[in-house]
């Protein structure tokens, strides 16, 4: 059974990411294949007004070219970076996908509650998938631990300033209508029972996941 980071090493490998120099390119390309949708998707979105996603096609208001993984796109990708910055989708968590028991990776069941055994009684099961793996992962909803929305993703914000990347960890949220795409960090300040708390155990599994799927320069 595989054991949970423990919240040190959840918060320290936030604060690695926050200036580790990431290859931007590479870590589009590789999330492009994580084949969710069923087809190569471009992962990658441009921030707008501080907090909220766009994604590069909706730049071309009319008559948006269909647009590949080329110089032109990675060309918009760095204009992006210096303006407000980019978020790159890696993750997802998904309470209601099915998927085939041989497409899983591994089979994660939390065993750290606080509530005694027979206060448990309703089992759930959250389906968790990057480019690199598939994972299940089980907890009895009487912890009170969230998980996200089937509309969410999890990704990381991509900045540039003087010279420098600034990457952090974030949730993707928006309604079902899918009427905005609204970008909150990973807070290692919010109790484990959040969503968007660095300490849950469901995002502990997934920056986990998502530092498999980030390219490093000089790899």
């Amino acid at each position: 059974m595989l054991k949970l980071i423990s919240d040190k090493k959840a918060i320290d490998m936030a604060r690695n990411l926050e200036k580790i120099d990431i290859d931007v390119k590479k870590t589009i390309e590789k999330a492009s294949t994580a084949g969710y949708l069923g087809e190569e998707h471009f992962y990658c979105s441009v921030i707008q007004n501080g907090s909220y996603t766009l994604p590069i096609d909706r730049l071309f208001e009319e008559n948006p070219p269909k647009l590949k993984l080329d110089n032109f796109y990675f060309d918009l990708v760095s204009k992006a970076l210096d303006d407000e910055g980019i978020y790159i989708s890696l993750a997802y968590c998904n309470p209601e996908m099915m998927v085939s028991p041989d497409a899983v990776d591994e089979l994660i069941s939390y065993d750290e509650y606080e509530l005694e055994a027979d206060e448990l009684y309703f089992k759930k099961q959250y389906v968790l998938v990057t480019s690199n793996s598939t994972k299940v992962f089980e907890i009895y909803e009487e912890e009170g631990i969230p998980g996200h929305k089937p509309t969410d993703d999890l990704g990381i914000i991509v900045k540039y300033d003087k010279g420098q990347y600034y990457s952090y960890f974030a949730v993707r949220s928006t309604d079902l209508c899918m009427s905005s795409l609204q970008l909150f960090p990973l807070n290692e300040n919010l109790p484990k029972e959040n969503e968007f708390s660095l300490l849950n155990p469901i995002n502990k599994i997934l920056i986990e996941m998502m530092g498999d799927v980030i390219v490093l320069k000089n790899e």
